[in-house]
């Protein structure tokens, strides 16, 4: 072999070698590249089957080429081959047909393929529904083609379920608050709004985004300002919440509203305090109602004035300052008189009236410091501070008396009105308002009974004057039932041709036979009666009573059929207009007695308190054959013209003419007066109280008609009045 061929055979045989060394490592090389490639893959599906989310891939026609595994995909696919399908045509996963058709629309109108994001499909298995979001990209050759889709999926199912519960309590929330009357509002710390919902523009009346950056305190009135800069500066520092905080706001139009508002300190996640939150209302109305139910706690809701409580507390606090200066107070008790009489005759409606007049009247000349309330129905006090002396409070009463006595005009009507005053001074009448008061109403009740339309000071008698007066009410409602009420028979003489000094009838009496006090006469406890409301059952046990002994003495023919029988009335019965017509006609029928044997008296002063009511009642009752006669003439008001229009058919002077007749002139000329008025009228004129025989001549001379009195008889009983009549006794005095 020559050398030239060893040299190429050695040549080719390291060229083998080292071909055969490339070989092997570019063998191990694709070895290990697909060794990591392995390796890559299985890490990267150990990764997909792992995770939440799944991959995938489509060709250009939208069929699924590649899905990685995973809990996901089963959880999507099940045991569904999804190879080769669409999303939507794999069986049991739904898309929603809208959003498919959107989808593919926007693909069309652009002509492109585009990414998309978060294609909602589900699946229900089992009753339960798993929701995915799909987002996918496209992916191209190298050439620049379409190849298909790539992209990721994610089960959404507890993220939809969280939004859907979130986006309910969030309309939850939002359905409460327009629903309720408040608002809800965010601060900082210097208080300036960052938040605030619709409700504050029905509140304020502004909007809202005129509202944030400002503080409340730029809508709240000036006063109501500074107050509540103090308390926002002191929250702030201490960072405390707070319930109901009460204050006025300014809205847009200028009014001023009562807002409530409750907030709670807000914190960011470091913790710092960064300002508040919380709710606002507009309480205006419940403001105004707890106002009014403080009003009304503390007033008379029909005057306006005053109630007890409050003058209560007023009184003690003066009373306190007078004790302190060594000062004096005045307490004066106001009882309106006869008022009931116009409650009863015009209505309750007219009695309101006439007291919130009354009110305005006296409230009008009080001084600041003073106080007059209504603690009762016809019931006022007047608290007057700073008493110099008893002058003082004896020209207030005078001064009361003197507002009072200027007639009202109620509903159309002019109604006259008095009352009676009861004075008491403090130190001296009390150490404190209770003393003060029951004092004040003690010498007010003297007042009453010493003839109305005056005032007294309390004296230490009044305190038992007022227990014994308690004790007759008290006693008088059991009188009726325990049968201790009689009639007297006053007899009344009649002068005339042929008949000088002939019994022409009796005037009917009641008295009382008290068991510890013996008989009491009606001038004792006719007034307790009207006072206490009593005088109206004890009038009609009155009229049955004697109707029907007048009955009983009509029939049993002992000589009474040709006399009259004279019944007192008050003005509370008469004010009862048709009831009391009923009930007299009832007792005449009943007992089967004329009307011209009865005749009614009714003092001067009592038929003029409401003269239109009562006149008309009293015609009715001379419908009746009734006869009606004026009771103690001359000591009331009537005049000529109204003597004219009333239904009566006799006057009858007053006793108090007659006991110094003789010895004052004036007292003469007055009855002379009385007579002549009667005899052009056409009235007959009676006079009580006779007691000699120079009255009945002097009564005589002037042309009286009759008359009664101790002269003659003094009152008798059933049965004395009947012996009378049996024996014919002459009343010649």
């Amino acid at each position: 072999m020559a050398w030239s061929q060893f040299v190429e055979a050695l040549l080719l045989l390291i060229g083998g070698v080292v071909l055969l060394g490339v070989w092997i490592s570019a063998r191990r090389r694709d070895q290990r590249a697909t060794l990591a490639l392995r390796q890559s893959e299985e890490r990267f599906r150990h990764l997909t089957s792992l995770s939440a989310d799944w991959f995938w891939e489509t060709d250009a026609e939208h069929r699924i080429s590649w899905l990685s595994g995973g809990a996901a995909v089963a959880a999507l696919f099940g045991g569904e081959l999804a190879h080769g399908k669409r999303l939507w045509d794999v069986p049991g996963v739904e898309v929603e047909p809208r959003a498919l058709v959107e989808h593919f629309t926007r693909l069309h109108e652009l002509d492109a393929q585009l990414p998309f994001f978060n294609f909602v499909i589900s699946r229900i298995d089992g009753g339960a529904q798993r929701t995915h979001a799909v987002t996918g990209k496209p992916r191209y050759d190298a050439a620049g083609r379409f190849l298909g889709y790539r992209g990721i999926g994610q089960d959404i199912t507890e993220k939809r379920h969280a939004e859907r519960a979130l986006a309910e309590r969030e309309k939850r929330f939002r359905d409460v608050l327009e629903a309720s009357s408040e608002y809800v509002w965010e601060t900082d710390l210097a208080w300036r709004y960052t938040f605030l919902s619709e409700r504050i523009e029905a509140v304020l009346g502004h909007p809202r985004h005129q509202v944030i950056g400002r503080a409340p305190r730029d809508f709240m009135p000036l006063g109501e300002a500074q107050a509540m800069d103090g308390w926002f500066a002191r929250r702030a520092a201490r960072g405390e919440s707070f319930r109901d905080l009460v204050h006025r706001s300014l809205t847009k139009s200028g009014g001023v509203i009562w807002q409530s508002v409750t907030g709670v300190p807000v914190y960011d996640p470091a913790g710092t305090h960064i300002g508040y939150r919380g709710t606002g209302a507009d309480v205006t109305a419940r403001k105004q109602a707890e106002d009014r139910i403080q009003y009304l706690a503390t007033r008379d809701a029909l005057t306006g004035l005053p109630n007890r409580a409050l003058l209560s507390d007023r009184a003690d606090q003066a009373v306190l300052a007078a004790a302190r200066s060594r000062g004096s107070i005045a307490v004066l008790f106001l009882d309106l008189d006869r008022f009931k009489l116009v409650n009863e005759s015009l209505g309750h409606g007219a009695g309101d009236a006439l007291l919130r007049a009354v009110a305005e009247r006296l409230g009008a000349t009080l001084r600041r410091d003073d106080t007059l309330a209504r603690i009762g129905g016809d019931e006022f006090v007047l608290l007057w501070n700073g008493l110099k002396n008893s002058r003082d409070a004896s020209t207030l009463a005078q001064r009361a008396l003197a507002i009072l006595a200027r007639p009202f005009t109620v509903e159309g009507r002019t109604l006259s009105i008095t009352a009676s005053i009861g004075i008491s001074v403090y130190p001296g009448d009390g150490r404190d308002f209770g003393a003060l008061l029951k004092n004040a109403d003690a010498a007010a009740a003297h007042a009453k009974e010493t003839g109305r339309n005056g005032f007294r000071f309390f004296s230490p008698e009044l305190n038992a004057r007022a227990v014994a007066r308690l004790g007759m009410e008290n006693d008088l409602r059991h009188a009726l039932a325990r049968g201790e009420f009689v009639l007297h028979w006053q007899p009344v003489v009649s002068s005339g041709p042929g008949r000088a000094g002939q019994l022409a009838g009796a005037e009917v009496l009641l008295r009382w036979q008290h068991p510890q006090q013996g008989m009491l006469m009606p001038d004792s406890f006719i007034p307790v009666a009207e006072d206490s409301g009593l005088i109206r059952p004890l009038g009609q046990w009155t009229l049955e009573r004697a109707i029907s002994q007048v009955g009983a003495w009509r029939h049993g023919r002992i000589g009474a059929e040709k006399l009259w029988f004279a019944l007192n009335v008050s003005a509370q019965e008469l004010a009862q207009g048709d009831t009391y017509v009923a009930q007299l006609a009832e007792a005449l029928a009943a007992n089967r007695v004329p009307g011209r044997c009865i005749e009614l008296e009714i003092t001067e002063r009592e038929l003029m308190s409401q003269l239109a009511q009562n006149v008309e009642t009293l015609r009715k009752i001379g419908a009746l054959g009734v006869r009606i006669s004026i009771d103690d003439f001359g000591t009331g008001y009537s005049s000529l013209a109204c003597l004219r229009q009333l239904p009566i058919d006799k006057l009858k002077i007053d006793r108090s003419f007659l006991r110094e007749l003789d010895a004052h002139p004036h007292d003469l000329t007055i009855v002379q007066t009385i007579a002549a008025m009667a005899m052009a009228l056409g009235l007959r004129i009676a006079a009580e109280g006779v007691e000699s025989a120079a009255q009945v001549a002097r009564l005589q001379a002037i042309g009286c008609d009759e008359w009664q009195g101790h002269h003659f008889s003094p009152s008798l009983e059933a049965a004395g009045f009947e012996r009378l009549l049996t024996n014919r006794i002459a009343l010649t005095g």
